[in-house]
């Protein structure tokens, strides 16, 4: 059985709803005096506190008729008699689902409009890089930045579009700033990864795949890279761990077994000395991914 309504609980409930009517939240407002009236119709009060009970009802129904909303849609104000409850309880549920509905409603047509504002600027941000004028295609993108920083992954999606056009100095800002915001955006991490690898930034590319490792697991094209970047140091032990760590996950991977006996016969002298161990991924991982 549902538990017994109170006096008390009543009282609460209009409090409640005064307390939101002079928040203009109307919705929160017809709720509330909504759950007083059905406890008014199922509860079993007589006497003084019933009384009390109608007299903090008239004052609540007195700021609900205030509210700007309610003016609008009720001139002469909604209309309540006492013992009438149950049809004023019906007109209030009615109501708030009206004007639940209709809010939802705007809200979504707000969020479409914004939306729409914001494609047009990156098509327009988009449209002076490819004139060869960086300088006010920079500067559009920080606006973006900015203005749309509640949207959740824009600066990803920035840091990857700089990192199409082959801005990689300007696109590494915005996928660091995406990566402390989720740490496990694999898009982040694979335009930051190719644009260290683009401005020969090795040492920092190295860095960040380990950290993509670390963050959202190792990959066979993860280990590539790690060898490649190796190879141009002649770091010949790290060449083959990497090499190897990724032909162990797809056998036909011909650029790694390539890579694996280039660097064999660096390392391996003819007393028969047995390759490293592939390395492990860094801890942290969650899964294997494609980058």
């Amino acid at each position: 059985m549902p538990p017994k309504v109170t006096a008390k609980d009543i009282r609460e409930n209009i409090a409640r709803a005064r307390a939101y009517a002079k928040k203009s939240d109307y919705l929160k407002t017809l709720s509330c005096l909504a759950v007083a009236i059905r406890g008014i119709l199922t509860s079993q009060i007589f006497g003084t506190e019933k009384f009390e009970i109608y007299s903090h009802l008239d004052e609540a129904l007195r700021d609900l008729n205030k509210m700007t909303m309610i003016k609008r849609l009720f001139p002469q104000g909604l209309k309540y008699t006492r013992g009438n409850e149950r049809p004023f309880y019906h007109i209030l549920v009615r109501l708030h689902k009206k004007l639940e509905e209709a809010t939802e409603k705007a809200r979504l047509t707000k969020v479409r409009k914004r939306l729409s504002v914001l494609d047009e600027n990156l098509v327009k941000a988009a449209a002076l890089v490819k004139a060869g004028n960086q300088l006010d295609a920079r500067k559009l993108y920080r606006k973006i930045s900015e203005f749309f920083q509640d949207i959740e992954g824009i600066d990803s999606d920035i840091g990857n579009r700089l990192t199409q056009f082959g801005m990689f100095a300007e696109a590494v800002e915005y996928l660091n700033k995406a990566l402390a915001d989720r740490a496990s955006d694999p898009r982040a991490h694979s335009a930051l990864i190719l644009c260290y690898e683009g401005l020969n930034e090795d040492e920092k590319a190295m860095e960040a795949i380990k950290e993509a490792m670390r963050r959202i697991g190792a990959s066979e094209n993860l280990y590539l890279r790690l060898a490649k970047l190796h190879l141009k140091k002649r770091d010949w032990g790290l060449v083959y761990n990497n090499a190897k760590a990724a032909l162990d996950r797809n056998p036909l991977n011909a650029e790694a077994e390539k890579l694996m006996k280039l660097a064999e016969p660096k390392i391996f002298s003819s007393s028969g000395a047995k390759p490293a161990q592939k390395p492990a991924p860094p801890s942290g991982g969650t899964g294997e991914i494609k980058l």
